[in-house]
């Protein structure tokens, strides 16, 4: 255990060399002298079988395979620094602050009841909800469990150092006002979208506009807007103040206004995948395993 260690702090040692391109700067970088870190790096060459380095007048330079051996240390440092948390979050226990991202529809229908469920199983549990969306790609890291929105028209997405698990298949409908022609038809084509204003659901961020293009344009149509929000509640009230109508995946329509219907859709079918992202080095903790498996019943009644 001892002689991991000392290679892994070696590894360090030879990542800050790499990045600062000198000993010296890399001892100033980590509080050390330098000699301190040539006795590193030393000791790291005499384990590796080929030059990571060479002389080069009063320093050193770097070789393509010390660059290489630097970069795959990333991963590994990486690796032990998520153990060692993985170490600390079991020492601490459930009383542990956890973090969930959510988006609006998921977060109202499904998290009152699950969470309540986990502070009654987990007294002194501390939930943070997150909203991850709206949210511009690359502004906000992950929550250490995240309820996320996926195009079904597109691949899955998968996350690094995240275990994912499918929830559901939410399939979007068409929300007109009852008096609305096309609340007379018990389905309705994609292709009659053409003919009529909609209120656009657009979340920065998010899949949600995507699927609703991508089935669009598999029907060969262009959709007109006439409004836009951000969030379901307040496109659900433009269409019931009469500015047009919209569709929205299935988990967003559960209250419906007074007024509005809601109508399948088909050829296709726009759907959006919801996936739950569990952080891996957390995964077996109780409260997030039963996390995990109370999200997942509750999704199963969606069906």
């Amino acid at each position: 255990m001892i002689e991991t260690m000392q290679n892994l702090n070696r590894l360090r040692v030879w990542r800050a060399v790499v990045a600062s391109g000198s000993v010296q700067q890399a001892a100033r970088n980590l509080a050390y002298s330098p000699a301190t870190v040539s006795q590193h790096i030393i000791a790291l060459q005499n384990t590796v079988p080929t030059p990571i380095y060479r002389r080069d007048g009063r320093g050193i330079a770097i070789t393509e395979a010390g660059r290489a051996l630097a970069e795959r240390a990333g991963a590994l440092l990486a690796e032990a620094a998520g153990f060692d948390a993985f170490v600390d979050r079991l020492a601490a226990g459930p009383t542990d602050r956890l973090t969930l991202g959510s988006f609006s529809s998921a977060t109202t229908a499904w998290l009152p009841d699950v969470l309540r469920a986990a502070q009654l199983r987990f007294p002194g549990l501390h939930l943070e909800i997150i909203a991850n969306e709206p949210a511009p790609p690359g502004e906000r890291t992950f929550a250490d469990m995240e309820v996320r929105a996926e195009s079904g028209f597109s691949p899955p997405v998968h996350v690094r150092g995240y275990d994912r698990e499918e929830l559901l298949e939410d399939a979007y409908v068409l929300v007109v006002e009852s008096d609305h022609p096309l609340a007379r038809e018990p389905e309705v084509r994609m292709a009659a979208l053409a003919e009529h204003a909609l209120v656009d659901l657009h979340v920065q961020g998010s899949p949600t506009g995507e699927v609703i293009d991508a089935a669009a344009r598999a029907a060969g149509l262009t959709l007109t807007y006439t409004a836009g929000a951000d969030d379901h509640h307040g496109v659900l009230a433009m269409v019931a103040a009469g500015m047009g109508s919209t569709v929205l995946p299935h988990l967003a329509i559960r209250d419906l206004p007074a007024g509005l219907v809601a109508r399948p859709l088909l050829d296709p079918t726009p759907v959006r995948r919801i996936a739950l992202h569990t952080r891996q080095t957390m995964a077996q903790l109780p409260h997030v395993a039963f996390l995990r498996r109370e999200l997942g019943r509750i999704a199963r009644t969606e069906d």
